[in-house]
């Protein structure tokens, strides 16, 4: 059963806006994506898939670690990125 829920969002001095705990739970992630959409005057948000693929895809694990270890991230996020990978349908160790 789809529902729908709204809450009031406050914006504080520094820009972050706190998401209620149980939308952050539903997600299960720490990293979601914010996209602006100025014409219709929206922000949506939505959790990032930690390997966008096709369903029959797999990368191995130590693959993405060399990836990620290639970009400019930050070591917290690259690390995110692969704990969530691990958990993904994407994830191979083979």
């Amino acid at each position: 059963m789809y529902t729908k829920q709204e809450a009031i969002l406050k914006l504080f001095g520094t820009g972050q806006i706190t998401i209620p705990k149980e939308w952050r739970d539903f997600f299960g992630t720490k990293t979601l994506k914010a996209i602006f959409d100025r014409e219709n005057r929206k922000i949506n948000i939505c959790p990032i898939r930690m390997v966008e693929l096709e369903d029959t895809k797999k990368i191995l694990s130590g693959q993405l670690k060399k990836d990620l270890d290639e970009t400019n991230f930050g070591k917290k996020f690259k690390q995110e990125l692969l704990a969530g990978y691990k958990k993904s349908d994407f994830y191979s160790n083979k």
